[in-house]
């Protein structure tokens, strides 16, 4: 049985690697920030993945679930069996597309509204305590130079 924190072992090994590069960071943060988000909407009653779906359709209401596969990188039947899931929760609806009856658009309800309300105030609590106690300056910096690493990521894709 693992220690509850295991998943915090290699990111402080990194903090004291001399060769660590920008990649190595980038991964641990993403991995340590999602990490607590997954904890955080569980502990709301938001189950795994759902936090996407619900954050996809916030964006996009009445995508068809092919268009919540292709948007969150989760699989068919993964979506397919978290709507049927989220559907009996009452946080989505689905419809038949009035234009084509072969396509069933996925709405949220009034209480799917309230969880993605959850949902972006775990963002925004995990956001604020990742940059507690660096100055703006140091963060516009930051942000800058995240930009430049993602455009050259962009442009690389691109080739």
């Amino acid at each position: 049985m693992g220690h509850k924190n295991d998943h915090t072992k290699m990111p402080r090994m990194l903090l004291e690697r001399p060769d660590a590069k920008p990649s190595m960071f980038i991964n641990d943060i993403s991995r340590l920030f999602m990490h607590r988000v997954r904890r955080e909407c569980e502990r709301c009653g938001i189950s795994h993945g759902h936090h996407k779906l619900l954050m996809e359709l916030f964006q996009n209401e009445g995508a068809t679930q092919l268009q919540l596969v292709q948007r969150t990188h989760l699989t068919a039947p993964t979506v397919s069996v978290a709507l049927g899931k989220m559907e009996s929760e009452g946080l989505v609806r689905r419809e038949a597309d009035t234009e084509d009856m072969r396509q069933v658009k996925v709405y949220l309800t009034e209480k799917g509204r309230e969880k993605v309300d959850q949902v972006r105030s775990i963002f925004r609590g995990a956001d604020a305590d990742m940059v507690k106690g660096i100055p703006q300056e140091e963060l516009d910096a930051m942000m800058a130079t995240m930009r430049k690493i993602l455009k050259n990521l962009l442009e690389e894709e691109d080739k």
